[in-house]
């Protein structure tokens, strides 16, 4: 029986998307070459696809009769092996991510994969495993994928997906052939997002590609979750606050409207491109909150704005201890308040 947390890997649609075209087809040739590596690592941003570009290749490794598309050979959705894969999940497709209880992924977890990966194939010719944030592997679990790593079976294969910018393992990443997904231009995020939004503004669709940092899932989240409005209601707050127009408690009712988290994520984006603003104001990402933080930074030393990206930080670490959401919202929203100061003007009152 399959341990909880080493479950069968499971789509409805196991295609790569769009953007995703030359590397996948690089990929599925050589599959279908039997050169694929044992090991691969997949990089990039959050929200650029790389669950469903893994997907597709494991679909592949186990499908019996791989059909031509134009991204290249696909699983053909009809044979036994595809059936079970978008039914209840395929028995020799594994998927190993960290727990509902843990940011981390276990070392009791690697354990099982391990000895999933000497078992022979159940059904299919292939056995594959996906392990989803390799970045979040911890200490042990890491150390016991090394084992795994450096002797695969030759009938099993291991895609590990890593966040670009999260710490890994240099030996983890040295037995791994390292690959970059990277997100579509803005014409075709764009033109995905109005196949996957169809109700959305043509501008809000931009804007939440924009605000996702140019990556497609992230902004249909954010559409799906209605946060584009959301987002603007925060910056008028803010940028009222930053003038003295309303209270604390005003300020930080439409961020109190998000989770906590997600608030967070709004501040640290905007304290990002607070640094831009300053190097680079046409680098800024959040073409509607531009003008402020152009304005900010040019009133304070660099070293000084980047205070607001650290105060995001030191809320999020503070965020395992139950921390007051509105409490820290507050204080962060004074931290850019205080960027309206003058460098060496006391505070009043």
């Amino acid at each position: 029986m399959a341990d909880p947390e080493l479950l069968p890997l499971q789509a409805d649609e196991p295609e790569p998307l769009p953007w995703h075209g030359d590397l996948y087809a690089s990929m599925a040739r050589r599959i279908g070459e039997g050169l694929f590596p044992h090991a691969s690592l997949l990089t990039g941003p959050a929200g650029v696809g790389k669950t469903e570009l893994a997907t597709a290749l494991a679909a592949l490794l186990v499908c019996d009769a791989p059909v031509e598309r134009g991204s290249g050979a696909v699983a053909c959705g009809q044979c036994k092996q595809c059936r079970l894969f978008i039914g209840e999940g395929h028995p020799d497709a594994r998927l190993l991510h960290p727990t509902d209880q843990s940011r981390f992924v276990r070392i009791h977890q690697v354990r099982a994969l391990a000895t999933f990966s000497m078992e022979s194939p159940q059904v299919a010719r292939r056995k594959v495993a996906l392990i989803s944030r390799a970045d979040q592997l911890n200490l042990n679990a890491a150390n016991a994928l090394l084992k795994t790593l450096e002797e695969p079976p030759a009938d099993t294969f291991l895609i590990l997906l890593h966040r670009a910018g999260q710490p890994l393992l240099p030996t983890i990443r040295s037995r791994c052939q390292a690959l970059r997904v990277e997100a579509p231009d803005t014409e075709t995020g764009v033109a995905w997002l109005g196949d996957q939004c169809p109700g959305s503004s043509a501008a809000d669709r931009l804007t939440a590609l924009q605000w996702a940092g140019g990556a497609p899932l992230e902004a249909k989240r954010l559409l799906e979750a209605e946060r584009i409005g959301q987002r603007r209601e925060c910056l008028r707050a803010l940028q009222q606050y930053l003038k003295s127009a309303n209270s604390p408690s005003e300020a930080v009712q439409p961020f109190l409207k998000m989770p906590f988290s997600e608030a967070l994520d709004l501040l640290q984006d905007w304290a990002h491109d607070l640094a831009r603003a300053a190097a680079s104001p046409e680098a800024i990402r959040d073409g509607e909150a531009a003008a402020m933080l152009r304005f900010l930074a040019g009133r304070q030393h660099p070293a000084h704005l980047h205070q607001v990206y650290e105060g995001v930080r030191e809320a999020r670490r503070g965020m395992e201890y139950n921390v007051n959401p509105e409490l820290e919202l507050i204080g962060l929203l004074d931290q850019w308040r205080a960027l309206m100061r003058r460098p060496g003007v006391a505070k009043q009152g």
